[in-house]
């Protein structure tokens, strides 16, 4: 069914788009095994360098959420650059504190995430860990479906295809194309994909930088004169951290890609070097579309870069102007990234289920068990991303705020002070539970900030002329409406 190879002897071969992404063995039967979940499965041999583990701790962290970044300073204001900074040294720290919280286990114990739960809460922390990390991974995938859907709708006609609207032609031929990688059963065969994540991003912050750097004074956009900047946008601002809280979570890799290193004791450096050189090319992007863009930045900055910008109609060969460049190599990105994230969410469902765990070692379904979850995920995160299509902003935000919050910060915060609470000084306890204490109110208000953003969205679509637009009395109603209603 899939590689039949042992576990791969280089670890620190480790690059992907998402987290958990790594090469997988099979046992004598054919069935994947999944290393590190039982205490006598191969180790990744040791061996990367503080540098290259870095590199693998960026390429696993940064994806879409670029994409969003001049958008999340447009709902914060200039000080948006202030609350990317901090949210990134928060993520940074709780990143150390998972990975120092695996020194209370034994050598002999699974150096894993739901591992770590079990001794923090017991047998219920492996379902509380699955439960969080499912969320997250289910709520990227549908991030995923929208950006394919959106950049898809970007490169067709406005008059659609066949008769159809450019949303449902993209929709069908995104699922048409997505649904044979699907059928691919493991990440061996498909980590030929994963170099499409580091062209996109590094394709995009130079076009960002260059947009700025051949127009400096906007006086080449076309739609004149340039959106206005604010110093402080609001309230809005939590929506912003919601983003940026997507943006730079990704923690459940973390013990793996420690584990690969052949000094683990310097990875409070890699840490530092990772989340420093992600907060600079974010906050590149971020400051450098904001300046461009202003107020009227895009959820996506594609859309920007296609429709309002010095690259507007630009060709770069006879019949390729520059925006679809870039637009085409954000979708290879999107449409590369999400079997291998369905892989992983089909993997995390499996680990949780009793009968799928034969002597201890977890095991993959058999083939035609396997494509039943990843094509049913598929479906699933189809019809949750054709809600949110027009809302894509407060899903990223609601996915950062909720999911990234508890799985990359909360929880990693709370172990560690469980683990180490009796050998901790006072004041190191003080500032874990001020970390706790931080996090959850940043949750509560990115939560409360979109709900009220969504009604107040969905309260004008109300209002407005355009039909198609379905009422709810759900909180959460600005998800429901008919996308390009």
């Amino acid at each position: 069914m899939a590689n039949t190879e042992s576990v791969p002897d280089q670890q620190s071969n480790f690059v992907s788009s998402v987290p958990l992404l790594r090469h997988y063995g099979t046992d004598e039967e054919g069935l994947l095994v999944l290393p590190g979940m039982q205490p006598n499965s191969p180790r990744p041999v040791a061996g990367a360098s503080v540098l290259q583990t870095a590199s693998n701790v960026i390429n696993v962290f940064m994806g879409i959420g670029l994409l969003s970044m001049p958008y999340a300073m447009r709902l914060s204001g200039g000080v948006g650059l202030l609350a990317l900074a901090a949210t990134t040294a928060l993520f940074c720290l709780s990143g150390k504190l998972i990975v120092h919280a695996f020194d209370r286990l034994p050598d002999s114990a699974p150096h894993t995430y739901p591992a770590l739960g079990v001794a923090a809460l017991g047998p219920a922390g492996r379902y509380v860990v699955a439960g969080f990390a499912l969320s997250e991974f289910f709520g990227g995938s549908c991030i995923l479906l929208v950006v394919m859907w959106q950049e898809l709708v970007t490169l067709l006609p406005d008059h659609g295809v066949l008769g159809l609207t450019p949303l449902a032609f993209a929709a069908l031929l995104a699922g048409a194309a997505t649904i044979p990688l699907l059928l691919i059963p493991s990440f061996h065969k498909l980590s030929w994909l994963s170099m499409a994540g580091c062209i996109s991003s590094v394709l995009v912050t130079l076009t960002v930088m260059a947009a700025v750097g051949f127009d400096p004074d906007r006086s080449r956009m076309p739609d004149q004169p340039p959106a206005g900047h604010v110093a402080f946008a609001g309230l809005s601002i939590f929506q912003s951290v919601g983003i940026f809280a997507v943006s730079v979570s990704g923690h459940s890799s973390l013990p793996v890609l420690r584990s690969s290193m052949k000094n683990r004791q310097d990875f409070d450096i890699v840490l530092n070097l990772a989340f420093g050189s992600m907060f600079i090319v974010y906050g590149l992007v971020s400051s450098c579309g904001y300046y461009y863009f202003g107020s009227a930045a895009s959820e996506l900055i594609t859309t920007d870069l296609a429709t309002n910008s010095f690259f507007t109609g630009r060709f770069l060969l006879p019949g390729v102007t520059v925006d679809r460049v870039v637009t085409a190599c954000i979708l290879v990105n999107a449409y590369t990234t999400y079997p291998s994230l369905v892989l992983v969410i089909q993997d995390m469902i499996v680990s949780v289920l009793p009968w799928a765990n034969i002597h201890g070692s977890p095991r993959q379904p058999r083939r035609g068990v396997g494509q039943a979850i990843r094509l049913s995920v598929f479906a699933a995160g189809a019809a949750v991303a054709f809600m949110a299509y027009n809302v894509l902003g407060n899903a990223m935000s609601l996915v950062g705020g909720v999911c990234s919050m508890c799985t990359s910060l909360l929880l990693p915060s709370l172990f560690y002070l469980i683990l180490h609470w009796k050998e901790l000084p006072q004041w190191r306890r003080a500032g874990v539970v001020l970390v706790l204490a931080i996090g959850l109110a940043l949750l509560l208000l990115i939560v409360g900030q979109n709900v009220a953003d969504l009604n107040h969205k969905t309260h004008q679509r109300h209002n407005s002329t355009q039909p198609g637009v379905p009422s709810s009395n759900d909180l959460l109603q600005g998800l429901l409406y008919w996308p390009g209603g």
